[in-house]
């Protein structure tokens, strides 16, 4: 008889627990806050990078990152591996409607500029080096200097654990671990957290960019 009660016991809360994984699933989810990092010279180091005072355009090349929350975009900001508040060295333009900024580089007095960086809030990712052999960097390098987690499990506070995170790569599916991407020239990456948007990025148009 206990063995009984303790079978419906363990049933009952295999139930309870399914219902509210479900009932938890149903609820949209809470667009993130990801901003520019206020530090980004310490994440630049931090993630393997060596800033300089100047843009090196021996290598030269460009990614593109979109993210979607529950079908809706989440911005990749601007001045991601900038210090745009170094004295000199950085100007910066608004648009009209002065909702969005880029960040330009001449050059400055001190180590300002990563690498890796945008520039504006298209989710264009520049990679920028005065090393003619550079190696793609890796979207996990670039989170981390975003201040963003990425790793297997999670990316930022959404994790696999209560939402569905799918990656794709040219409108190619991945799986892995997406911190280990490489930023090769021209490559598309969509990161869709939770319900899909109604088309998942193929492409990006690079026009004339390398």
């Amino acid at each position: 008889m206990q063995a009984l009660l303790s079978r419906r016991w363990v049933a009952a809360a295999i139930i309870c627990a399914s219902a509210t994984l479900a009932a938890c699933a149903a609820q949209p989810l809470k667009q993130p806050s990801w901003p520019a990092p206020s530090d980004p010279m310490t994440l630049a180091a931090k993630a393997g990078l060596e800033p300089t005072d100047r843009e090196y355009l021996i290598t030269h090349t460009h990614a593109h990152l979109d993210i979607f929350v529950d079908g809706q975009r989440v911005k990749v900001p601007s001045g991601i591996g900038i210090d745009i508040k170094a004295p000199v060295g950085i100007t910066k333009e608004q648009s009209a409607d002065g909702t969005t900024t880029q960040y330009f580089v001449t050059v400055c007095a001190a180590a300002c500029l990563s690498p890796l960086h945008t520039h504006d809030p298209t989710g264009l990712i520049h990679t920028e080096s005065n090393n003619p052999n550079q190696a793609p960097h890796t979207l996990g390098q670039f989170f981390t200097e975003w201040g963003v987690r990425l790793d297997e499990s999670c990316i930022g506070e959404f994790c696999h654990s209560n939402t569905s995170i799918l990656v794709y790569l040219d409108g190619h599916r991945t799986t892995g671990n997406p911190a280990d991407i490489e930023l090769k020239s021209h490559l598309e990456i969509a990161i869709i957290i939770g319900k899909p948007p109604s088309l998942i990025p193929n492409s990006w148009d690079f026009g004339s960019l390398p």
